[in-house]
């Protein structure tokens, strides 16, 4: 599963995909390969060993935004994760600008309840999505128009595959 992390000021890709050899998991950083090897020891407490180093480190949620302690130093960071519903309400979370509704997770398009140059208004239903023999009708996180329609009826998408735009 791929993740998009921004830790002051700059935006990195982490790749986390299970290693069944190692009956662990394979890391990659920005592309690069990482030896890690990460045991949560408690809810929001993670035991992270790279290198041969030991870090312990904290998850610290908060209103005005998450961070991780290391060392007792703070530090902020914005997660996108494509399968998350906090995650795709919190990306790009102003309202200037155009604004991607993503697939959550692989699935089939049912329905579109919008058309190109349509105004929305927030929360309004958008799109439905078959995945896991369940529907999902997407909503607009916020008023505007759609600018684009990304898929028709019957198209199969993955996650993280924009769907439509709305400005």
């Amino acid at each position: 599963m791929n993740y998009d992390i921004e830790m002051n000021g700059r935006k990195h890709r982490l790749s986390i995909d299970p290693n069944p050899e190692a009956n662990g998991h394979r890391f990659q950083l920005d592309g690069q390969p990482c030896a890690a090897d990460a045991k949560l020891l408690q809810p929001d407490v993670l035991s992270l060993l790279i290198d041969g180093r030991s870090y312990r480190i904290l998850f610290d949620p908060r209103p005005g935004g998450s961070a991780v302690v290391l060392d007792e130093r703070r530090i902020p960071y914005r997660l996108h994760d494509p399968r998350s519903l906090r995650s795709r309400s919190s990306v790009d979370n102003g309202d200037a600008g155009a604004r991607s509704i993503i697939a959550s997770m692989p699935g089939r398009i049912v329905r579109i309840l919008v058309a190109c140059e349509d105004r929305v208004e927030a929360q309004q239903g958008l799109i439905v999505v078959e995945a896991m023999k369940m529907q999902n009708e997407l909503k607009a996180p916020r008023a505007g128009t759609v600018t684009r329609v990304a898929v028709a009826v019957g198209a199969t998408v993955q996650a993280g595959q924009v769907l439509l735009v709305i400005e």
